[in-house]
């Protein structure tokens, strides 16, 4: 009789953890554009849940990087075209790397140096906003990657025997 896997197993890791900087930071795109509203009487408080956002979703994604760094050398053995998952990672890197920049951006209002005052004018939250646009386009393009992986090419997916024995 076949046993069935383990769900902790390492490829697992990585779609148990994405899905939260997925939510987190798309989150953080939808909590800024109203605050781009002259005169919304919410401002203040959608700034600060963006940021909130922004920040834990970009430590996810980079956490998300990590775990899909584990499964890489599992998950690569069993694929038809790992060029897909090539262009899965790169896409991963760069989002990751976009919010990261937006990220910093947004320290840079916790910093009390003069030579950042630049970035304290209005140009610095359209600059955020747009790396939250640019990196939401990028998180939509590696979560299509992502489902093509899984759903076209069976990564990290269980197959079970033709009878499912395992189950009995």
């Amino acid at each position: 009789m076949s046993e069935l896997p383990n769900i902790w197993r390492t490829e697992l890791w990585h779609p148990m953890i994405v899905h939260f900087p997925i939510v987190l930071l798309l989150g953080a795109l939808v909590l800024r554009l109203p605050a781009h509203i002259p005169g919304h009487k919410h401002t203040e408080f959608l700034i600060k849940s963006s940021r909130l956002s922004l920040f834990s979703g970009t430590l996810f994604a980079w956490i998300s990087v990590y775990t899909g760094s584990l499964a890489d050398s599992i998950v690569t053995r069993t694929l038809c075209d790992p060029t897909v998952l090539e262009s899965h990672e790169n896409a991963a890197y760069l989002l990751a790397y976009i919010f990261s920049a937006a990220s910093l951006i947004e320290i840079t209002d916790y910093i009390r140096l003069d030579r950042f005052q630049f970035l304290k004018h209005p140009v610095k939250a359209w600059m955020v906003t747009i790396l939250l646009i640019a990196g939401s386009g990028y998180v939509a393009y590696t979560a299509h990657l992502g489902a093509t992986l899984v759903y076209q090419q069976g990564a990290a997916v269980y197959q079970p025997t033709e009878n499912c024995v395992e189950f009995e």
